[in-house]
C-alpha cells in the first residue's frame, strides 16, 4: 500500500493484525526475572508498555485483529536449543516454564476473549508455531509488530514475516531492549530495511481513520 505524501501511516484494518510479542511477567513485570537481573529495566520499559497499552486499546476499538505471542518452555526445558546460549541460560535458571507466573501475560496487556494466543519456543513468532496459518486464514497481509526485546523477538519476527511476504510495520516506541544501543541499532539499521518503523501514535491515527 502506497503511503501518501505526508507519510501518514495507511492501514486496511480488515487485513491488518497487531502482533504483540513476549509482553510477559518474566520480561517486563517489576517482580519478574529480568527486573531482578537488571534493576534499571523497570524504568526503561515503562514508557514502551504505556504506549503499547494505548496501541492495543486503539486496535480493539477499531476492530483490528490482535495476536498475542508468548514464549514458554515445557517443564525441564526439553525443547530448548542447547546450542543457543540464551536458551541454555534459561534452562540453567529454570526460567519461563509453562504454568509458571513468569510466562503469564503482563496484566495491562492481557488478551481478551476473541484475541488469539500463540505460544513459541524460539525467537520468531513464526518458528514452530501456527502463526502464519492463523494469519492467512483471516486474509491478513500487514503485520504491525511490537515486542520485547526489540532486537530479538520483534526483529526476529519482522524478518520472518517479511520473508513470508507480509507487509511489516514495527511500532518502534512500543519496543525495548536490554541496552539503548541494541534498541537503537535494531530500529535505525535493521528494521527500516525490513519494513516501516513508526510510533504508536501513527498507528492509533491510522486505525482511527480506517
Amino acid at each position: 500500500m502506497t503511503q501518501p505524501p505526508d507519510q501518514a501511516l495507511v492501514l486496511d484494518v480488515s487485513r491488518t493484525a497487531l502482533v504483540l510479542l513476549d509482553y510477559q511477567n518474566y520480561n517486563v513485570h517489576p517482580d519478574g526475572y529480568w527486573a531482578s537481573v537488571d534493576p534499571g529495566l523497570v524504568a526503561r520499559v515503562a514508557p514502551a508498555l504505556a504506549r503499547t497499552a494505548e496501541a492495543l486499546a486503539a486496535a480493539r476499538g477499531s476492530g483490528t485483529r490482535v495476536v498475542h505471542v508468548e514464549n514458554a518452555w515445557r517443564q525441564g526445558h526439553p525443547d530448548v536449543n542447547p546450542h543457543a546460549p540464551w536458551q541454555a541460560d534459561a534452562k540453567a535458571v529454570g526460567r519461563s516454564t509453562e504454568g509458571s507466573w513468569g510466562v503469564e501475560f503482563f496484566e495491562p496487556l492481557t488478551p481478551i476473549d476473541g484475541e488469539a494466543i500463540v505460544r513459541k519456543r524460539a525467537v520468531s513468532g513464526f518458528a514452530g508455531t501456527d502463526l502464519d496459518r492463523l494469519l492467512r486464514l483471516h486474509d491478513i497481509s500487514t503485520l504491525v509488530i511490537a515486542g520485547i526485546v526489540t532486537n530479538f523477538a520483534a526483529e526476529g519476527t519482522a524478518r520472518d514475516a517479511s520473508d513470508r511476504g507480509y507487509r511489516v510495520v514495527v511500532l518502534g516506541d512500543c519496543c525495548e531492549s536490554i541496552t539503548d544501543e541494541m534498541h537503537a541499532f535494531a530500529l535505525t539499521q535493521i528494521l527500516p530495511v525490513i519494513g516501516e518503523v513508526v510510533g504508536a501514535e501513527a498507528f492509533i491515527r491510522a486505525v482511527a481513520r480506517s
